[in-house]
């Protein structure tokens, strides 16, 4: 394991969104074709289900757009961190996507850069519709639902958890202190990090033993349990389960065909194979369970891009409201210069730096969305490898002109 290995492993492990690598990229390569933290889960090894779904058409109404990148410095400097990064070892494929405000037009301008392959040794070039494993971004989802809910009067943040649990679960206190709807989307519930099970009854059952160790609200500890619940929480509410409710709400109504968690034949088949910290084959995140709402959906690098657009450009969708409450400051975040608002995560808060950011791993993928509060840029990137979280601080780099 080189220095660069063990820096962004270490960061992994106690929840930064980013961590710095130790080398900095000297060789270029033109990328194939143009066009983390880590949720634990028990049932490692599972593979891919294949499950078919039906092929709805996206009814998007107005959508963001953006012109072709034209600063050729930022697709020169990608090339050079793309290359570099895929002569680290065990790293396969990378998808980036950057989408730049143009300072003389006010314009948005973008750009996909896609790498290598999507296996190690052999298989095809990625392209922009290669699918990934998007690990925790899953949570920004879960935020749109959860503002969606607030908005229409269904829900409110501050409700108590306990109006939606099922019949004869009680959900822990303490002091007589609950937790809120809006507990469980900043990760200050006070519930463990991850579930001992994948099985949502028996997640429900476990809550009934529960104690708490300290008061809802006091403090910010990441949890995938939370969202795990909170998710559960929101499609019940609306009678159906998580991959539905969120397809039906988010992902098809903003035109993202291939982001959702269950796939059908043909996205399968387009699925990249995922490698782990030591490079070896891993199995695929399950495609439905507890943790459905915190880290098993998937996506490609043109769905993404999208998203980013639409993040950016909130009132050229049909979802401006939803995401423009999930991107509002709702807590103070792991520490008092970050925030946390409904499933992302706020840098530099209050500062003219301001980002929105949300880092995913699972066991074969990394991946990393951000955008500036100020609308200048924003990025993506998907791979089907380990560490895409060390190439951050470059990225900031390129995009800030350094």
């Amino acid at each position: 394991m080189n220095r660069f290995q063990r820096t962004c492993l270490g960061a992994l492990l106690i929840g930064l969104t980013a961590c710095s690598h130790a080398a900095s990229p000297t060789s270029q390569a033109a990328p194939v074709s143009t066009a983390a933290e880590a949720i634990s889960s028990p049932t490692a090894g599972a593979t891919a289900t294949d499950m078919a779904t039906a092929t709805i058409s996206p009814n998007p109404g107005e959508t963001p757009t953006a012109q072709p990148l034209s600063n050729d410095s930022i697709e020169t400097q990608v090339n050079k961190l793309a290359a570099w990064y895929l002569e680290q070892d065990n790293n396969s494929a990378l998808g980036v996507a950057v989408v730049v405000r143009n300072p003389q037009t006010g314009v948005l301008e973008e750009e996909q850069f896609n790498y290598g392959t999507t296996a190690r040794g052999g298989g095809e070039a990625v392209t922009s519709s290669t699918v990934y494993e998007i690990g925790s971004i899953t949570k920004l989802f879960t935020g749109i639902l959860l503002a969606q809910a607030v908005l229409a009067g269904d829900v409110k943040l501050d409700d108590r958890i306990q109006k939606y649990l099922p019949d004869g679960i009680r959900a822990p206190a303490y002091k007589n202190k609950p937790i809120t709807l809006l507990d469980l989307a900043t990760h200050r519930s006070g519930l463990p990090r991850d579930p001992a099970t994948d099985d949502i009854g028996a997640l429900y059952q476990w809550l009934n033993g529960y104690r708490l160790p300290r008061a809802p609200g006091a403090e910010y500890s990441y949890s995938n349990l939370g969202y795990a619940l909170l998710g559960d929480m929101l499609a019940r509410q609306g009678g159906t389960d998580f991959d539905a409710l969120e397809f039906q709400s988010v992902s098809q109504p903003l035109g993202l065909p291939d982001t959702r968690e269950a796939l059908n034949q043909g996205q399968t088949g387009r699925l990249a194979h995922g490698y782990t910290y030591g490079g070896s084959p891993a199995g695929n995140f399950p495609q439905s369970g507890a943790l459905s709402s915190a880290g098993y959906m998937h996506s490609t690098l043109d769905d993404m891009t999208r998203f980013l657009l639409e993040n950016m450009e909130p009132e050229t969708t049909p979802l401006a409201g939803p995401i423009n409450l999930a991107q509002s400051l709702q807590a103070e975040g792991r520490d008092a210069r970050t925030g946390a608002a409904l499933g992302w995560d706020i840098d530099a808060l209050g500062t003219t730096d301001e980002r929105l950011s949300k880092v995913g791993a699972t066991y074969g993928f990394t991946s990393y969305i951000s955008l500036r509060r100020d609308g200048r840029y924003g990025f993506v990137l998907l791979s089907n490898g380990m560490y895409v979280e060390g190439l951050v601080s470059q990225m900031l780099h390129i995009l800030n002109g350094e």
